[in-house]
């Protein structure tokens, strides 16, 4: 099932990030992956969850980039005390992402425990923040892939890349709302 988001999800959210991250501590991980979106932004966050209504996976997103952009180095001074190269990894990235054009504003993170993957459960949730997105107008929306992964799901549910960051992560967006 997909819902919205509800304040009591943001520690199962915390370990759906975590359980997916590569490395860092919890509170690095939590800070850079979902913390900002719950935190700021929580009227456009989804989760899936399994029969007993606990989050099995989430679709955070953030359609206010100005105040990602003004508030989310608060949340980068976690990720430093924590994890150096996380940090630094951030800053590089955060740079980049300068790039995007004015399409894409709004920025999305999706994870999904393992055990819940294959099953539709992603591509529902990428169905209803695009819904919801329209709905209020916003017309386009990207997200950082970091494993080959993540790009065939973006490719899969219609994605397309915008730009290439290095040889591992690239940004994906859709535009939701197109000119006539």
């Amino acid at each position: 099932m997909i819902r919205n988001y509800i304040t009591s999800d943001a520690k199962s959210i915390r370990a759906i990030a975590y359980s997916d991250a590569e490395r860092g501590s919890m509170r690095a991980v939590s800070a850079v992956k979902c913390n900002y979106y719950i935190e700021n932004e929580p009227q456009h966050c989804f989760v899936m969850t399994d029969e007993f209504d606990k989050p099995a996976g989430y679709i955070l997103c953030s359609v206010n980039l100005r105040r990602m952009n003004e508030l989310f180095p608060s949340y980068l001074a976690i990720v430093k005390e924590e994890d150096k190269k996380l940090y630094r990894e951030q800053v590089r990235l955060q740079k980049k992402l300068t790039a995007i054009k004015s399409d894409y504003p709004a920025r999305l993170s999706i994870s999904v425990l393992p055990s819940f993957r294959g099953k539709g459960g992603a591509k529902a949730m990428v169905n209803a923040l695009l819904s919801h997105l329209k709905d209020i107008g916003v017309r386009g929306v990207y997200t950082v892939t970091e494993s080959e992964a993540a790009v065939a799901f973006c490719e899969r549910v219609g994605f397309e890349r915008v730009i290439r960051i290095d040889k591992t992560r690239s940004v994906y967006g859709i535009k939701i709302i197109t000119e006539l």
